[in-house]
């Protein structure tokens, strides 16, 4: 009786420490034990399977088939791997603008996407609405513009009529000659910024920036070749269109940054992610990830918090003047690193972390910052999707993450 309870007890503590390769030897089990055994055999079976799909939808992967159905253990996995797989399609059409997806299965999760989704409809709508009433704005202007043309014989653009060889003025009307008054070197940069190194051509319309005491302005430049009293000249018509554009930016703005950092938000990061896949681009994907912010705002508060969240951003936008840096969300960043690699990325973050454990700002408080990071090298024999490469990045900085709390585990 010993010999089989020992043998039985192993077996148990296999199954409890999901030893997949354990087997019980029902023939060395006495006659009364050996249908338990049996049972016992079946019950690993189910436990070790149940175990390797509990573990790959720990993971994130989704498409992993399920145990065979006379798998009773495995049935709500089953079940969770359903929601999940239909939650990641909803999440999919959500990306691609359909607010109308809602989830009514998931209890407090659903509540929170279900209101985040409202959130990001009436924002879109409020930004459709603003960029048309904007256009509508830009396109009475327009048509004002040409009815007063039409109805008087003044422009309210600027005119100028240069000759093609040495860009003199030849003729002005009175809003261009206010404007060189302000800035004689005004024609020479607009001219400069219009031939560039092509020749001029006629009909040619275009929008060019200039600098002009310390501030930027736009402008809408219709260029005509002309023969000017025997000569060869080039009318120009010029709009000062800077409010109208300094507007679309500030929309363009509001629509691609996170509003606490200033860096760019999920959806533009997305959107870069994806057209450097499509065109092959060489880059690093690293997925960050703030350790110790969940403490910092229980805490000392979420205004200490957002500071975390707003210090450590500013770093991440030391990686190089090239590095796309969105938020995610929450404590969650992706930089997207051209011509980085692997190598490349993991000095540079490394660097990065050493200046967020350093922060200066951090010297009088009693907590301390840190990041973990997940790193993909990306080039173009790359089969992975975005979503994949993210998966992937995430679970390489849990794997920093883990590493790191064991070496301070051993430090102390």
């Amino acid at each position: 009786m010993s010999g089989t309870s020992d043998l039985l007890f192993s077996f148990l503590r296999d199954i409890f420490y999901a030893k997949s390769d354990s087997e019980l030897d029902t023939s060395q089990l006495e006659e009364d034990y050996v249908l338990l055994g049996k049972g016992l055999s079946y019950f690993a079976h189910c436990v070790f399977q149940y175990n390797e799909y509990a573990h790959a939808l720990a993971r994130g992967d989704l498409d992993i088939e399920p145990p065979p159905r006379d798998n009773e253990l495995t049935a709500p996995l089953k079940s969770l791997q359903a929601n999940l797989k239909h939650l990641t399609w909803q999440s999919q059409q959500v990306a691609k603008g359909d607010y109308k997806q809602r989830v009514d299965f998931m209890g407090q999760f659903a509540d929170a996407f279900n209101i985040m989704v409202e959130q990001l409809a009436d924002r879109q709508e409020k930004l459709e609405e603003e960029i048309i009433a904007s256009r509508k704005h830009a396109e009475a202007m327009e048509q004002s513009n040409l009815l007063l043309s039409k109805l008087t014989q003044y422009i309210p653009e600027q005119i100028f009529v240069v000759s093609a060889d040495k860009f003199e003025v030849l003729l002005a009307n009175d809003l261009a000659v206010h404007e060189l008054d302000k800035a004689p070197d005004y024609l020479t940069k607009l001219m400069i910024l219009l031939c560039g190194e092509e020749p001029l051509q006629s009909n040619q319309s275009c929008e060019v920036r200039i600098t002009q005491d310390d501030a930027e302005r736009y402008l809408e430049v219709n260029s005509y070749l002309i023969e000017w009293r025997g000569e060869n000249a080039i009318a120009l018509v010029v709009k000062d269109v800077s409010a109208e554009k300094k507007q679309m930016i500030k929309l363009e703005a509001f629509a691609y940054r996170d509003a606490l950092t200033n860096v760019y938000n999920r959806f533009y990061g997305m959107i870069t992610l994806n057209e450097w896949l499509e065109s092959n681009k060489r880059f690093s994907l690293i997925f960050v990830d703030l350790d110790n912010l969940k403490y910092v705002n229980d805490k000392y508060g979420h205004k200490e918090g957002d500071i975390y969240i707003k210090n450590v951003s500013k770093h991440l936008l030391d990686y190089s003047a090239q590095t796309v840096v969105c938020r995610l969300g929450g404590d969650e960043f992706m930089l997207l690193a051209p011509e980085s690699s692997l190598d490349d990325a993991c000095e540079r973050m490394e660097e990065l972390q050493y200046a967020v454990q350093n922060d200066e700002y951090l010297s009088d408080k009693e907590f301390y910052y840190s990041i973990s990071f997940g790193i993909v090298s990306v080039d173009e024999n790359n089969d992975l999707s975005s979503s994949e490469m993210l998966s992937m990045a995430d679970e390489r900085m849990y794997e920093h993450k883990r590493a790191r709390k064991k070496e301070r585990q051993i430090i102390i």
